[in-house]
């Protein structure tokens, strides 16, 4: 990115959850990495489901 685009990207409103994202998306490309089951994010979905409504 230009000094310019960066700035820009660091203004918007959904820059940390962004930045969250890819370092999730990094994170899960460890091999060999234990992840927690769907139990354990269930309430994470269910909080994201209800604030879409």
């Amino acid at each position: 990115m230009t000094a310019p685009e960066a700035a820009a990207f660091e203004a918007d409103p959904d820059f940390a959850a962004a930045v969250a994202l890819r370092r999730g998306d990094d994170a899960g490309k460890v091999v060999g990495l234990g992840t927690p089951g769907l139990e354990h994010w269930r309430p994470v979905v269910s909080r994201v489901a209800a604030a879409a409504r």
